[in-house]
């Protein structure tokens, strides 16, 4: 096989049976840039935090594991709507430049997701997620990306994951953020890093427009945000879609499946 151009996905479904996909890659900077990460990666184990491989749903004892390795005087809460989440994930931006520089610091990325997992009511599978953590190190690069973004998703294909440290601006408007023009301009992010993160596909799904109620939130602060960004637009693309990089011709149903690794 062709490693510059094919490779193949291998599966585990939900019965621990293993099968193979095989993709060939998109023709375009972002996925040559993508795969050249995964050549570095691929006999590297997965971090399972990132892959969203571990259990995420009890936040509170996540949050007290995370306030214990990093020495901080937990908040208290009794329930978990946004405004907690909010301050949550003011917690782990103020506390991430510190606690990512220590050792064994896993819990550090488990409070991230564990905060965005609960920031959803609708846990359907509808990717699989595939990442290395820090472990993807200096692979990262700073990259516009949103350009690259296809007007759809389909099924089965592999995309490029929006790894931010922040939030879409829809995703921020929804989270009750507040209106504020640094704030926004601090925590709103489109797709400008591009790392070894991807996901596969589990559906087709189309764009849906974005709301009337967020746009006009948006109107004032959008101009400056796009041109900080040098961004023409910002649409239901840029808000739900992915880059594409790479394809199959494979119909696998990948329902209650999990990615185990890349193979050449």
């Amino acid at each position: 096989m062709n490693l510059k151009n094919n490779f193949k996905i291998i599966f585990q479904n939900k019965d621990k049976q293993v099968f193979d996909i095989e993709y060939t890659l998109n023709n375009t900077v972002v996925a040559e840039k993508w795969f050249n990460k995964i050549k570095h990666l691929r006999f590297v184990p997965i971090d399972k935090t990132e892959s969203e491989q571990v259990d995420l749903s009890n936040l509170k004892q996540i949050y007290l594991d995370f306030c214990e390795f990093a020495e901080l005087e937990p908040i208290e809460f009794k329930q978990i709507d946004q405004d907690i989440l909010n301050q949550l994930h003011k917690i782990y931006e103020t506390s991430h430049k510190h606690v990512s520089k220590q050792k064994n610091n896993d819990i550090l990325y488990k409070f991230h997701h564990a905060v965005h997992y609960h920031e959803t009511n609708d846990h359907l599978q509808t990717k699989i997620n595939v990442g290395w953590g820090v472990k993807e190190g200096l692979l990262t690069e700073s990259f516009l990306c949103n350009p690259y973004y296809e007007p759809s998703i389909k099924a089965n294909n592999i995309y490029l994951a929006w790894a931010e440290l922040g939030k879409r601006p829809m995703d921020y408007w929804k989270d009750k953020e507040p209106n504020s023009k640094t704030r926004i301009e601090q925590l709103a992010k489109p797709h400008i890093t591009l790392r070894a993160k991807f996901f596969i596909a589990q559906k087709d799904i189309v764009p849906k427009k974005l709301e009337d109620k967020f746009l006009e939130w948006f109107d004032p602060y959008k101009k400056s945000w796009l041109d900080k960004y040098n961004l023409s637009k910002w649409d239901e693309v840029d808000e739900h879609s992915a880059p594409l990089l790479a394809t199959t011709v494979q119909k696998t149903k990948l329902e209650h499946c999990k990615f185990v690794k890349i193979v050449s």
